[in-house]
């Protein structure tokens, strides 16, 4: 995926993407979903999560012919379920 100005663009006919997590010392990694705008953290949809760090934590998401314009969270999570680390990727779908 190219970069554009702090958004990574998918092209048009892409329909997964997998998102890695580069993390130590964590238990469960969490990948939320959510639209841009503010205060819209109450909308977003957990799309996966990873507990097994072994391989690295990542996730490969089918999201079909959804038209993106949203952030995704990688919440990172140590064993007492709080927030060690999170990260917000922004995507947005390729204009024509």
């Amino acid at each position: 995926m190219q970069e554009k100005e702090g958004w990574y663009v998918v092209p048009k006919n892409v329909h997964e993407m997998t998102i890695y997590a580069n993390t130590k010392n964590v238990d469960t990694v969490l990948f939320w979903l959510a639209p841009t705008g503010t205060e819209t953290w109450s909308e977003r949809q957990l799309i996966g999560y990873d507990q097994d760090g072994s391989d690295g934590f990542s996730l490969k998401w089918e999201f079909g012919n959804q038209v993106l314009l949203n952030h995704i969270l990688v919440q990172a999570l140590g064993s007492d379920f709080y927030t060690m680390d999170d990260e917000t990727i922004n995507v947005i779908t390729q204009e024509e």
